[in-house]
């Protein structure tokens, strides 16, 4: 027997589950990634990382974690320190750049953020 007291929720979650899949049925599309465009043209260079000049390949990792966080940018930095601040443990940042923090593909865009912080 536990001696456990559920928690008193001033919500019904139950209810919040069916209104977010209620909200997400709204989003999902029959053609699913088909729905997606390759970037060409005019655009190819926003693929590449300007930061960084040879492509490092590494390996996969075959390892289980609790938590996976897909984006090393501020969000994804800040979602994993609150995460471990919740007390998760095992937490993994994936990253597509060359490094984590973000990054502005515009240097107009660049100095001004630069300019609000000094």
């Amino acid at each position: 027997m536990s001696d456990q007291v559920a928690p008193v929720l001033d919500f019904d979650p139950e209810a919040l589950r069916k209104k977010y899949r209620i909200d997400r049925d709204k989003r999902l599309r029959d053609d699913g990634n088909e729905q997606y465009q390759e970037v060409t043209g005019d655009f190819v260079y926003y693929v590449d990382d300007p930061y960084v000049e040879t492509v490092v390949q590494r390996g996969a990792l075959f390892n289980e974690v609790e938590v996976t966080v897909i984006g090393g940018g501020f969000g994804g930095l800040l979602a994993g320190a609150r995460l471990r601040q919740a007390g998760v443990k095992s937490i993994r940042l994936i990253e597509k750049g060359s490094d984590f923090g973000g990054r502005f593909l515009r240097p107009a865009l660049t100095s001004l953020v630069s300019s609000q912080l000094t």
